[in-house]
């Protein structure tokens, strides 16, 4: 995978140039219109790698075909909307008291209040064009594991930090940027096995594609619609552990294509490097993201782990568009690990969806499994693997939180969903079990063979409803869970209620 991302990027200068802007990362509304769309009205963009360049998508949609039903025009503009506001600037505030939940596409993965203010997105620049964003956000310590603080850094009750913040150039068709905020990366709606909503913003650099639509070029014509992602950033984690190396790099790759209108594939790799009292450096970033890295493995010593990395890909599958469904699937795996140069012992997604023919009701239902080897026909699923490496004992996470699917490592969960893109309601169950704590991770509290943390057979509700009032969008929150077995430890309990309301608003309006 790493010669595929190496060579393409060699290519990716053959593009037509398209002028710089700031990251778009959709509201779960947004998103469920985007995927009607692609779905049922040709929309040239992939819809499992987010954020996408702002203006690729809004050119996108100025593509289409001016004949759409009107549903389908309700669903562009109300995109085309989001859009507008969101580069007008926003904040947000959200009141709730200190808890842990599950965290899905779009969700706040703060056990606790939180407040960010966001720019106006501007551009400037003559012989070198800019697109600029500011981004504030001060939260209550995103660690629910934690019960001694200190300070206003990354081990502070309070923190403050860069969210929403992007500093962005074009050079041959790709935009060059720095940035803090989050990802989305796979097809699913609860959980990204890679990396997901459930962490703080990454601050880091890194390069995308300009545009999403098929490549003019007769070399990559063949790939539909498509984009390439890499970056580099630093995780914030705090210190949980003796000698771990902490400040690690984390490195991201991943290419989205769509070669048929009804498949989207994705292939991503996270790697963990670096970091307190480990080789770091250039030539070690380099090293890892275009070599093989050294090798990864679940068991031996941190002297024989290089680095630690999770790799793998996903598919989604649509229906014929009069069945208005689709299918969708994630397989990440420990990157190198044994003898393979390929992705292996994967962790596994598997899910459903429905949308109604007016697009406002989408229904889901997603399964998935952080064991390694858990596809159905492997003979054992290993326990104390999944998100975890012996090089790294604070775990596959950044601030602490796990960086793919907010129930850890080792977990099986069920979710069923119902999202009204109308009235902004969302109602999600779930079942299943997990053998870490929900959300945040602390080798401490979660070893194999001394899980005192919160964990075991997990049940759980969550339902959200928006309103308006003028201009601004009130969205009251509720969520259960409960977890059969260990001890309440911090704001992470066995058995708790969150609720909460958040306010928000566009800054233009």
């Amino acid at each position: 995978m790493k010669i595929i991302l190496a060579g393409l990027l060699g290519l990716v200068s053959t593009l037509a140039s398209a002028e710089p802007s700031v990251p778009y990362m959709p509201s779960w509304q947004a998103r469920s219109q985007l995927e009607r769309l692609v779905d049922e009205a040709g929309l040239q963009i992939t819809t499992t790698d987010w954020p996408l360049p702002a203006a690729a998508v809004q050119r996108a949609l100025d593509d289409l075909p001016g004949d759409l039903s009107p549903s389908l025009l309700e669903s562009k503009q109300y995109v085309a909307d989001e859009l507008r506001k969101l580069l007008q600037g926003k904040v947000d505030a959200q009141l709730r008291n200190r808890a842990e939940a599950p965290v899905g596409f779009g969700d706040n993965y703060t056990p606790g209040s939180s407040i960010r203010l966001s720019s106006a997105a501007t551009e400037f620049g003559n012989a070198v064009p800019f697109a600029a964003r500011i981004g504030i956000r001060v939260e209550q310590s995103s660690n629910s594991l934690q019960t001694t603080f200190s300070g206003w850094s990354k081990e502070g009750r309070v923190q403050a930090k860069l969210d929403n913040t992007a500093l962005v150039t074009r050079i041959s068709g790709l935009n060059v940027q720095a940035f803090a905020h989050r990802n989305w990366w796979g097809p699913g709606w609860q959980s990204s096995l890679i990396n997901g909503s459930n962490v703080p913003p990454w601050m880091g650099v890194g390069i995308q594609r300009s545009e999403v639509t098929p490549s003019k070029s007769k070399w990559l014509s063949w790939m539909g619609p498509w984009t390439l992602e890499m970056f580099v950033a630093r995780a914030q984690d705090p210190v949980l552990v003796a000698n771990q190396p902490d400040g690690y790099y984390f490195i991201g790759q991943r290419l989205t294509l769509k070669p048929l209108p009804w498949l989207e594939i994705g292939l991503t790799r996270d790697t963990q490097t670096g970091g307190a009292g480990r080789a770091s450096g250039i030539s070690d970033i380099l090293n890892q993201a275009f070599t093989t890295g050294g090798e990864h493995s679940f068991t031996g010593s941190t002297q024989q782990d290089s680095s630690n990395g999770v790799a793998g890909y996903d598919v989604r599958l649509n229906c014929p568009r009069s069945v208005r469904c689709a299918a969708y699937f994630q397989w990440m795996g420990e990157d190198s690990s044994g003898q393979s140069h390929l992705p292996n012992s994967f962790m596994t997604l598997e899910g459903l969806e429905w949308w109604s023919e007016s697009g406002r009701h989408r229904v889901f239902t997603e399964y998935m499994q952080t064991y390694t080897d858990s596809f159905p026909w492997n003979p054992a699923k290993y326990v104390g693997s999944g998100y975890r490496n012996w090089a790294y004992p604070q775990g596959f996470t950044n601030g602490a939180r796990w960086i793919g699917s907010s129930f850890g490592g080792d977990a099986r969960i069920l979710t069923l969903g119902w999202l009204d893109a109308e009235a902004s309601r969302l109602l999600k169950v779930y079942f299943g079990e997990t053998s870490t704590a929900l959300g945040s991770y602390d080798p401490n509290t979660n070893a194999t063979g001394n899980l005192i943390g919160p964990h075991g057979s997990l049940v759980g509700v969550a339902a959200q409803q928006s309103f308006q009032w003028n201009a601004w969008t009130i969205t009251p929150e509720v969520d259960y869970t409960h977890l059969a077995q260990g001890i309440s430890i911090g704001v992470n309990k066995t058995t708790d209620v969150r609720g909460g309301v958040t306010f928000s608003r566009s800054l233009g309006d």
